[in-house]
């Protein structure tokens, strides 16, 4: 695979950016991919790329705003023998780390004390220096992750949610962390035309979805977690080998743990810990980091012009490749 290459993004895109961000020469474009990157992945890029890999790691992959969070803490429960005490006792970013945060957390207005603490962290060796095995959360595309990923071969689940909750999840996300000051429909525009940062999202899943018949990789539907949770936990259950099969009890304790509502109340599972001086945290659901996790909320968003207008995008980039998406 050819080297990373870091560019300045055009004129045009990087003067859209800087408005929507409100900041000034923030992002850069991350080539295999047209990826748009804050600059300072440009600083952890070749040490993610040569990262070695290990055969009892655990990847959990997804687009940004996918329901990994979610899927991270069953994951981790499964691959750890159910303890729940650690669980609740140790942050959720400590136990699986996001291999790409020190770039992510760089420059927010919404975590300046954080961002101050992790630009003195680089997450990359980090997740090299953890001991046991390994369990790590990502957001990158296929192309930015470890060169020995296709041949060593780990253990790697990938989250895929539809595409129109996804992009207002991820809307309100670039609130709450990037304090974003652009329009919804300004996210969009951004998102369709594959210049959100991490886009395209079709690229996105697409790369893992033609992996999804390999045996070290999982592909779960956010939907699918929503309507038949228990079916998807016996299924990772499986999947990272857990070495027997789940008890109706076991099943229902970590459906109760897993409840949406648990989920946003606990501090372990979040970054509003992290957050907690941001005024923009607020006690509503846009200024949440565990939002709402509805299937459908797009339709509180979008209007008929807007829906057709991610119809259209979805058709193109999705029809003929098997991937289908629910929306309500």
């Amino acid at each position: 695979m050819d080297p990373l290459e870091y560019n300045p993004l055009g004129e045009g895109l990087r003067e859209r950016l800087d408005a929507f961000f409100g900041r000034r020469d923030h992002f850069i474009e991350v080539n295999p991919g047209h990826v748009v990157m804050p600059k300072a992945f440009a600083d952890l890029g070749d040490s993610i790329r040569a990262l070695p890999i290990r055969p009892n790691d655990v990847w959990l992959m997804s687009f940004p705003r996918a329901g990994s969070t979610w899927a991270q803490e069953m994951v981790w429960l499964l691959g750890n023998n159910l303890d729940y005490d650690a669980a609740r006792n140790q942050l959720q970013q400590v136990r699986t780390p996001l291999l790409e945060l020190s770039a992510i957390f760089s420059d927010d207005r919404s975590v300046e004390d954080t961002v101050t603490r992790h630009e003195k962290i680089d997450s990359v060796q980090c997740v090299q220096q953890m001991v046991g095995r390994r369990f790590i959360k990502s957001h990158l595309p296929w192309q930015l992750h470890p060169r020995e990923m296709d041949n060593v071969r780990p253990k790697i689940i990938y989250v895929v949610r539809n595409p129109k909750d996804l992009c207002v999840s991820y809307y309100y996300y670039c609130q709450l962390i990037h304090r974003s000051e652009g329009t919804f429909e300004e996210f969009c525009d951004l998102f369709l035309a594959d210049q959100a940062p991490i886009g395209p999202m079709w690229a996105h899943a697409l790369a893992f979805w033609k992996r999804r018949n390999q045996d070290n990789m999982l592909f779960l539907k956010y939907e699918d977690m929503k309507r038949n949770l228990p079916e998807v936990i016996r299924q990772c259950a499986e999947f990272l080998e857990f070495g027997r099969e789940l008890t109706e009890e076991e099943v229902q304790r970590m459906c109760d743990h897993l409840q949406f509502e648990r989920m946003q109340r606990n501090p372990a599972v979040n970054l509003e810990p992290l957050m907690k001086e941001s005024q923009i945290i607020q006690n509503n659901a846009g200024g949440k980091f565990i939002r709402k996790g509805e299937i459908g909320d797009w339709k509180n968003h979008m209007d008929a012009a807007l829906s057709a207008r991610f119809d259209a995008w979805i058709e193109e980039h999705f029809e003929g490749t098997g991937l289908e998406f629910d929306y309500e």
